[in-house]
């Protein structure tokens, strides 16, 4: 079951980014209009951004967890603020997915370290006020499987996979409400447990990071889950919460929207993979990067056998160039090896 649980997260992760590509940053009026029954399967990409996209291509989502998954196998297991840095620099020499994919406040972040600047007592606010984006929370899922159910564990590798790029209060807070949502859903457990923990792990890395300088402006993130929550749990209905999604909660690209959103999903589903995947796909918005974080939990609560064996092979077949199915399985390996080992 553990096995199951682990490659569910992982499998449910790379699905959700790479059926969500095919509607990244369309509004969900553009993604009907080319979808009358809305998008459920692969089909060619309607996406600016992502057009030239093969059906079951992972994007930048999945494909920077990938390197950090590559970089804990290297370390043999272990995670640090330096192998985190490791990651994301050798994830940037990937033409295939970073040159093409990554966010902006991650490809600035990249090109200051790629110059040898470290965060310093000023760039507390000139270099990571802004930098509130979801770039953080989408390649959690790695972090969140290795702490293996110690909270605390999951929020200081959450600090450390931010602390390159996305250093700030409300990102990392985002990161860990998806991370210990993730966490979560690997034990047996319960949608209402699952958000309860996504909300004490953001309320939680806030604190931290804020006592520690790295301020922001916004929303806290943990009240965004809070209400998110409290209206879709109020709908009937699948276009009132696309309506909720759109108008009220939001589905950008900043981690008080797209945060939201994943767990406005998750409530309104009650966690049922089918539903969650179709929901976040035909939103509109950030919809890879939804769809991928809300995958890992879904996935991960289920197990591997919610997502079709056609679609994970066509996920490895499209995905050899970042090594995806190997590392999946040696990551899992080394999980379940450390997991034997402390028994």
């Amino acid at each position: 079951m553990k096995r199951k649980k682990i490659l569910g997260a992982l499998y449910g992760a790379a699905y959700g980014d790479s059926l969500g590509a095919i509607t990244e940053f369309c509004t969900h009026e553009e993604i009907i209009h080319h979808f009358p029954n809305g998008l459920r399967t692969y089909e060619k990409s309607i996406s600016v951004i992502t057009k030239d996209i093969e059906s079951g291509c992972v994007t930048d989502d999945f494909g920077s967890s990938c390197y950090v998954m590559q970089e804990i196998i290297n370390e043999e297991g272990y995670f640090h603020r330096d192998i985190a840095l490791k990651a994301i620099l050798a994830w940037s020499e990937d033409e295939n997915v970073f040159k093409r994919y990554a966010g902006s406040n991650t490809k600035a972040a990249i090109e200051r370290l790629k110059k040898g600047s470290v965060i310093e007592e000023r760039d507390k606010l000139f270099h990571f006020q802004g930098k509130n984006t979801n770039g953080g929370a989408m390649k959690v899922t790695p972090i969140a499987l290795l702490a293996k159910h110690d909270v605390s564990r999951v929020i200081q590798y959450t600090k450390d996979l931010c602390w390159p790029t996305h250093y700030n209060a409300s990102a990392v807070s985002a990161a860990a409400a998806i991370a210990c949502a993730i966490a979560q859903a690997q034990k047996e457990t319960t949608i209402d447990s699952i958000i309860h923990e996504a909300i004490q792990g953001a309320t939680k890395a806030w604190n931290e990071v804020s006592n520690e300088g790295y301020v922001t402006f916004g929303p806290r993130i943990e009240n965004r889950i809070q209400y998110a929550v409290m209206v879709a749990r109020k709908c009937t209905t699948d276009d009132e919460l696309f309506s909720i999604l759109n108008n009220d909660i939001g589905t950008g690209i900043l981690v008080n929207e797209s945060i939201p959103a994943v767990f406005a999903i998750l409530a309104y589903t009650d966690g049922d993979f089918e539903k969650s995947m179709y929901l976040a796909v035909n939103a509109g918005g950030d919809t890879d990067t939804i769809a991928s974080m809300l995958g890992a939990i879904v996935g991960g609560y289920h197990g591997i056998d919610v997502i079709p064996e056609e679609i994970r092979e066509k996920i490895n077949e499209k995905n050899q160039m970042i090594h995806l199915k190997e590392t999946i399985e040696t990551f899992t390996q080394m999980l379940l090896h450390e997991k034997e080992e402390e028994k």
